[in-house]
């Protein structure tokens, strides 16, 4: 249904045309990738309050730069200091487009439900501020039209296989999605296991998230 949803979009516009316009007058310093990592073993299953244990941002043009925060451990009082310190880069930053992976299905509506289960006087001001005025920009739809004009479906892929996909094999891309590939466990078991024994490796797999779809997203608009 998804894919047939966007099908439908790209036949009755020109999505690529319908961005450009949206982002045009826009300095590519002014945009912002983000993505969150989650504990997903204790809940039942997506957006249901699972606790966010690093943010990782990548702004810059032409060289990028990173940022990840990362909780030191499974507490609340973690989690919030990686968000404030988020609150307070968006303060200092002022994004005027964030981009993602599946940002407008996930990460932006976990932020949101964290924050509407705090009372008015704590909560990240610039964060709401933020993701109420800045454009937002899924890549992960994006990059699904963007295959589809070079002669491919327009199914949409997953990160790992779309970083490694040979229409961007030549851009100077991180794909650090291998960094989580373990045949004894899943994904979200594997990313826990990386952030409690191996912090190095855990950084650079949540780096390369954002720095390989700032990219991609220079390939396509820069």
């Amino acid at each position: 249904m998804q894919d047939q949803l966007f099908h439908i979009l790209m036949v009755s516009a020109d999505y690529s045309i319908l961005n450009r316009n949206r982002i045009s007058g826009t300095s590519l310093e002014k945009v912002m990738a983000i993505d969150l990592e989650t504990l997903v073993d204790r809940y039942n299953g997506f957006l249901t309050g699972e606790r966010i244990i690093a943010i990782s941002v990548s702004m810059g043009h032409p060289d990028i730069e990173t940022r990840v925060m990362v909780a030191e451990e499974d507490s609340k009082s973690e989690e919030d200091r990686i968000i404030r310190e988020f609150d307070s880069m968006l303060e200092e930053r002022d994004p005027d487009v964030l981009i993602g992976y599946n940002h407008t299905g996930y990460d932006l509506p976990l932020l949101q439900l964290k924050m509407r289960n705090r009372p008015y006087s704590q909560q990240f001001w610039n964060l709401k501020y933020y993701l109420g005025t800045a454009y937002t920009m899924d890549m992960m739809y994006v990059i699904a039209h963007d295959l589809h004009t070079s002669g491919e479906n327009s199914r949409i892929r997953k990160l790992r296989d779309a970083v490694n996909h040979e229409k961007y094999e030549k851009l100077p891309l991180m794909r650090a999605k291998d960094l989580v590939v373990n045949p004894n466990m899943n994904v979200g078991e594997a990313i826990k296991n990386l952030w409690l024994n191996d912090r190095k490796n855990f950084e650079a797999y949540c780096q390369g998230d954002t720095h390989d779809i700032l990219r991609i997203f220079y390939s396509i608009f820069g």
